[in-house]
């Protein structure tokens, strides 16, 4: 029973260093690709306006959806999905005869599909609702994820 115990501990510690390192990782190529940060404001030279929020959230949609020069071309969320997928389909395949080992692919399986519509269906209810308080219309900047703060 101790050994049990040592082993699960051993496991979530190996987990929780893989994704810490995983986001140090992942801040780092931020930073490299755009030294001044994910919004380049709040310099003398460059002060933040308004603007700069949108120009905020578009940086952190792209950084995490789509291919971009923020992430090394590389979408986070898709590529964690992925991985997930592959991961819950080598316990499919494993699972044998274990009725646990198929709950446990299924559960990842299923987490991984309600994550990534939790994740999509955020980004159209913000483009939603930025659309209906008039964000193009009020900065004159045309589509909110098509922004260039001057």
């Amino acid at each position: 029973m101790e050994s049990k115990k040592l082993k699960m501990k051993n496991k979530k510690l190996l987990g929780m260093t893989v994704l810490a390192g995983f986001f140090l990782f992942s801040a780092n190529q931020v930073l490299a690709a755009c030294p001044t940060g994910i919004v380049p404001c709040g310099t003398p030279d460059c002060p933040c306006n308004f603007c700069d929020i949108f120009k905020l959230i578009h940086n952190i949609v792209n950084f995490l959806l789509l291919p971009c020069p923020l992430n090394n071309n590389i979408p986070i969320v898709p590529a964690i999905a992925g991985l997930m997928f592959v991961i819950g389909g080598l316990y499919l395949l494993i699972a044998g005869g274990r009725p646990e080992m198929f709950s446990k692919a299924k559960n990842i399986l299923t987490a991984v599909v309600v994550g990534l519509i939790i994740i999509f269906l955020a980004w159209v209810f913000l483009n939603t609702f930025f659309d209906y308080i008039g964000v193009a219309e009020w900065t004159g900047l045309g589509s909110w994820w098509q922004i260039d703060c001057h």
